[in-house]
């Protein structure tokens, strides 16, 4: 009798035990986990418009360098070789060309950006991409349009013998800024195009 008890004492020991071991190690009926189902939802990075201006507000200054300004000139020579009147076309280009020391971009939260330097007419246009007609420091009137495209502030403007764009690119670390320049008109021979370093200005 107490041989038959000890038996089933050993049993149902190692019943339990074998229990545990499944309960432990047995792989869940469901499918696998993945940290992807509704229940741990990934952090998405800010993205859409609202979070393009966050970025991009703010003032940079010129950090170019001497190849930066080389690079101008060597643009406008290209773009007026071989012209009748290539020596004006060059002195208005590079005028035109002018490096801005800084550039500060602005959004009133109704639509609008606003991009300002010191000396010149602030450029401001609905970030939806609407023309609205501008004179620049040089006296030109042209019709401006500013818009994000891939996530570049890209503005656009035209006159009746051209146009031109300039593109702010921001650079991952949030800091550095590439300004991309491109002049063209049928009255050239060739493009305008350079682009010029700025980095973000920092809150004393």
């Amino acid at each position: 009798m107490e041989m038959r008890r000890r038996r089933f004492r050993i049993l149902a020991r190692l019943a339990w035990i074998a229990a545990g071991l499944e309960a432990i190690g047995c792989p869940d009926s469901g499918p696998p986990r993945t940290g992807l189902e509704t229940a741990a939802p990934l952090a998405i990075p800010g993205t859409g418009a609202a979070a393009d201006e966050a970025r991009y507000a703010g003032t940079y200054l010129y950090a170019g360098t001497d190849a930066e300004r080389a690079a101008i000139r060597n643009s406008v020579d290209h773009a007026t070789q071989g012209m009748l009147g290539a020596n004006i076309a060059r002195a208005e280009l590079m005028k035109r060309s002018e490096i801005r020391p800084s550039y500060t971009i602005r959004f009133d939260g109704l639509g609008k950006v606003i991009v300002e330097t010191a000396g010149f007419p602030p450029e401001s246009s609905p970030l939806d991409g609407t023309e609205v007609q501008f004179t620049n420091k040089y006296g030109d009137v042209l019709q401006n349009r500013q818009r994000f495209v891939d996530g570049s502030l890209l503005q656009e403007s035209r006159t009746g013998d051209g146009g031109g764009s300039t593109r702010f690119q921001l650079e991952p670390d949030g800091n550095t800024m590439l300004v991309t320049r491109v002049s063209r008109s049928p009255k050239l021979p060739g493009t305008v195009r350079y682009t010029l370093t700025y980095v973000r200005q920092r809150s004393p």
